[in-house]
């Protein structure tokens, strides 16, 4: 006699595994989680053993701090972080970075020289060595590139010459390089396509009051996490 395993839908799988059903159908198109097609509609199915043996790596995935609290993330992470008005912006950023700087990390920020210039005054007003680090070259600021190609060859570059660092892109960089809503997803794929960051975290900022409601759409789906 056999006992038959039960599959579940993608609803139940998201619950299994505390993530949304969009994150479950990127998973399963990206190869990290296994799917049975079923139906005439091809739908999605899951086997528990699957869900639970991605739970098990993801728990023993080493995990950085963010600087944000208690908040810790895998290795690699891809993150987004919506928010109103500049200084809310600057409340991430800067502990985010400075964490960085604890953790004896490459930093790298990526903003419009009018954003890099309140970041770094910011972090200035607070007693922090700031001049230094640019010198040595522990902090690198860029107001980034013309074109996703580009953008994407640069970021590999610094992940191929440091062995541990963390990136922070205020992304109205991208606005005021003239990019439109396709190069930008271009970009926000790109992580998602390429082989596991290592020893790197990516943070890509977005302002509710100068993106659209589709662009938001676009990085909500394409990042793995979000911080509010």
């Amino acid at each position: 006699m056999s006992l038959m395993r039960r599959l579940l839908d993608t609803k139940d799988a998201a619950g299994f595994l505390n993530v949304s059903e969009m994150t479950i159908r990127r998973w399963t198109n990206s190869g990290k989680l296994n799917c049975y097609r079923v139906g005439g509609k091809r739908e999605r199915r899951f086997y528990i053993s699957d869900l639970e043996e991605l739970l098990h790596d993801s728990q023993n995935h080493r995990l950085k701090p963010l600087g944000l609290g208690a908040q810790r993330v895998p290795d690699g992470s891809h993150m987004t972080h919506f928010y109103a008005g500049k200084e809310e912006a600057l409340d991430v950023s800067v502990p985010y970075l400075l964490e960085g700087i604890k953790r004896d990390e490459a930093l790298l920020a990526v903003m419009p020289p009018d954003r890099s210039r309140r970041f770094l005054e910011t972090m200035e007003q607070q007693g922090y060595p700031v001049g230094s680090w640019l010198k040595s070259g522990r902090l690198s600021l860029r107001a980034g590139m013309d074109s996703p190609g580009k953008m994407i060859r640069y970021l590999l570059a610094v992940a191929a010459r440091v062995h541990e660092f963390r990136v922070v892109g205020d992304m109205i960089w991208t606005v005021r390089k003239g990019w439109d809503l396709g190069a930008l997803t271009a970009l926000e794929q790109a992580p998602n396509r390429m082989p596991p960051i290592e020893n790197g975290l990516l943070l890509c900022q977005y302002s509710l009051d100068d993106f659209s409601g589709a662009t938001i759409m676009m990085a909500a789906e394409l990042h793995r996490q979000t911080i509010y």
